[in-house]
């Protein structure tokens, strides 16, 4: 009997027990992607952030990003399913919005790229001064000098040939976050009492208004939720294996952040916690840290390059091999930019408020994308995450300004 296709009846069961097996593994290709599209750098720098800020609330201010953020991922999900190809996030809003939208995603991320990287070195930068002290350190020309120094090696890396072999790449998050176990535990750059001075927790705020800004800065940790983008319409999964393999991968990213931190809020350094660990442990913890973040800087650079270069038409700031050398130097100026203006109490959590400013912008279009393009039930799923984005927004703004 003729299968319609010309194929023979063997090849065609073949290929069908090979379409079976990529749908069953489609779910497992999306939860791993989508964990390492967010399991990143965040791992290091989130959990003692979200602890100076919201004190002993961190654990609920942790699950509500990952609520939203999830939600997010899967309203993401179900709108490119079968509408688009597998495309960055941006491309996705310009498909289904316009052009314009594709530019602004790609311009707001350019700049709170550069943003992040200057947050990430502060944070080093007061990993290594509690190294040295044992205590949490205060704000200065000391922190402002290590901030500058890690962001000339990863710009200097960044314009050089140096690349990360495709396996450090994939072992890198896994060392970061054996790294950030150990940090929470032994040798982090520590809590400060509320009202204290310190990189990590801007004094002056209320207990209310520092958790709103312990949510909007856990974005940075979040960015990468945008992932099932490019990951779903590639796998070609079916509508219910595609809800799965989010809901596989959401439930490992909350597994991995609420483990680490459950061990910042119980068992890490706190205000009341025990003594400085040994200055012997609390170096090789800062240094590890810093090689890791130091890393995550050089990609992170080279990436704000070549979103930076899309901006151009036909992208004529690039070369065959990346973004031209000039702008990748640009992008190195900008984050030293950031930090130099960055610099004083919670330099941290506020210059994060960049890239959380970039994601949320980028959710909310694609939000706004599935309420124009969606179903009805996806036309109610992107109102209500545009809703909880816009307040989260408004009440953060309002915590910072003391209204």
């Amino acid at each position: 009997m003729e299968t319609g296709t010309g194929a023979p009846p063997g090849r065609s069961r073949a290929v069908a027990a090979s379409g079976d097996r990529s749908a069953h593994g489609a779910p497992w290709t999306i939860a791993g992607q989508l964990c390492r599209g967010v399991l990143g750098a965040g791992m290091l720098v989130m959990p003692p952030v979200v602890a100076a800020l919201a004190q002993g609330h961190s654990l609920l201010v942790w699950c509500a990003h990952l609520l939203l953020g999830g939600s997010v991922s899967l309203l993401l999900a179900a709108l490119v399913r079968t509408r688009v190809g597998p495309m960055p996030l941006a491309g996705t809003v310009g498909a289904l919005l316009g052009t314009w939208a594709e530019r602004a995603v790609d311009a707001v991320f350019a700049v709170a790229f550069t943003a992040g990287q200057a947050a990430i070195a502060w944070f080093t930068a007061t990993c290594l001064l509690a190294a040295d002290g044992g205590a949490p350190p205060r704000p200065g020309a000391d922190g402002l000098s290590l901030a500058l120094g890690m962001l000339v090696v990863a710009v200097a890396a960044a314009l050089s040939p140096l690349t990360f072999p495709a396996a450090v790449l994939r072992v890198r998050p896994w060392v970061a976050g054996a790294v950030a176990v150990g940090c929470v535990l032994w040798g982090g750059p520590g809590i400060a009492a509320r009202g204290a001075h310190s990189a990590l927790a801007p004094p002056g705020l209320s207990p209310h208004g520092a958790q709103w800004l312990a949510l909007a800065a856990l974005f940075f940790a979040g960015v990468g939720w945008e992932v099932v983008t490019g990951v779903v319409p590639a796998t070609a999964s079916g509508a219910r294996g595609t809800a799965l393999g989010v809901c596989l991968g959401i439930a490992g990213v909350a597994a991995v952040h609420l483990g680490l931190a459950a061990v910042q809020r119980f068992a890490g350094a706190s205000p009341a916690g025990p003594g400085p660990s040994p200055a012997p442990v609390r170096w090789t913890l800062a240094v590890a840290a810093a090689v890791v973040l130091t890393s995550y800087c050089v990609t992170n650079v080279r990436t704000a390059a070549r979103i930076a270069a899309r901006l151009y038409p036909g992208g004529r700031r690039t070369t065959g091999r990346g973004p031209a050398r000039a702008l990748v130097a640009t992008v190195g100026a900008a984050c030293c930019a950031f930090a130099w203006a960055g610099a004083g109490d919670g330099a941290v959590p506020l210059l994060l408020l960049g890239p959380a400013a970039a994601a949320v912008t980028g959710y909310a279009l694609g939000a706004a994308a599935a309420v124009r393009r969606g179903g009805p039930l996806l036309r109610c799923a992107g109102v209500a995450v545009l809703l909880v984005l816009g307040g989260v927004s408004a009440l953060t703004v309002r915590s910072l300004f003391g209204a």
